[in-house]
């Protein structure tokens, strides 16, 4: 399972399967993207993306909120 960002809003989309000729819509804007040969097709302006470039990766996204979460917790406590 991977997770990506589409490259019109920034929405998560999470992908169970990839496969060439697979397309993918974004809930969010109804952004189609295409998987061609490799990389991600952008059907409205065929713009080209690498898979890297909108991968997302779960633990990343877990810390970033853990670490914002103590943030607030240690501001709240202080005052």
């Amino acid at each position: 399972m991977k997770l990506i960002v589409c490259p019109s809003c920034g929405e998560e989309i999470v992908l169970k399967d990839l496969y060439d000729g697979m397309e993918i819509r974004c809930e969010l804007c109804n952004a189609v993207l295409l998987y061609e040969n490799n990389k991600f097709i952008l059907l409205d302006t065929n713009e080209e993306f690498e898979p890297e470039d909108l991968e997302k990766d779960f633990e990343e996204e877990e810390f970033e909120e853990e670490e914002e979460f103590e943030e607030e917790y240690e501001e709240y406590y202080e005052e």
